[in-house]
């Protein structure tokens, strides 16, 4: 309790204390209050936004397909499954420069890339081109009326052309009967 009362007569006689003072109690408020600001994502949050946003993808046109099917005359209950081969893919821009010397009768050309980077929240981040969808490695499809070949052709033939598929990736087959 002194100490406190010498520090606090200290402060009334000598004034250029008073601004150190007042710096270290303001840095001291602004480091407590960091710890409440939202932080930026890291690469472990990107990673599995990644993969949820594929397995939404998935889940989604699985979803379409079912519906497109049902649509089919005699083709009765469904359930679809699609096998992706390959993760989405992010194109980033990029800023290239080429140097040519043409010097001695030789030509030498150098090529140089950067990515081209934007501000934003978190900080920097690549500029986006385009973000490819996952290629689809296969399809299979179960329903009542895949014992009927003219049903089970054309759902072979609509999930081909809905996703740009060989008919060779696409499986139709007949699903057991209900239970009562």
């Amino acid at each position: 309790m002194e100490a406190l009362q010498r520090i606090k007569a200290r402060l009334k006689t000598e004034k250029k204390v008073w601004i150190p003072v007042c710096i270290g109690i303001l840095a001291i408020f602004l480091l407590a209050l960091s710890e409440f600001l939202p932080q930026g994502e890291n690469a472990n949050t990107k990673n599995t936004v990644s993969a949820d946003s594929e397995d939404a993808y998935c889940e989604a046109m699985e979803s379409r397909l079912a519906a497109l099917i049902s649509e089919v005359e005699n083709a009765g209950r469904v359930r679809v499954l699609l096998t992706l081969e390959s993760s989405s893919e992010t194109v980033y821009a990029t800023d290239v420069s080429v140097q040519s010397d043409r010097g001695d009768g030789a030509v030498s050309e150098s090529r140089d890339s950067e990515y081209v980077l934007i501000d934003g929240t978190g900080g920097d981040a690549g500029m986006v081109l385009r973000t490819q969808t996952p290629e689809v490695q296969g399809v299979i499809v179960v329903c009542d009326g895949a014992n009927l070949p003219e049903v089970a052709s054309a759902i072979t033939q609509a999930v081909s052309t809905a996703l740009g598929v060989g008919t060779d990736r696409v499986s139709v087959l007949k699903m057991k009967p209900e239970e009562e």
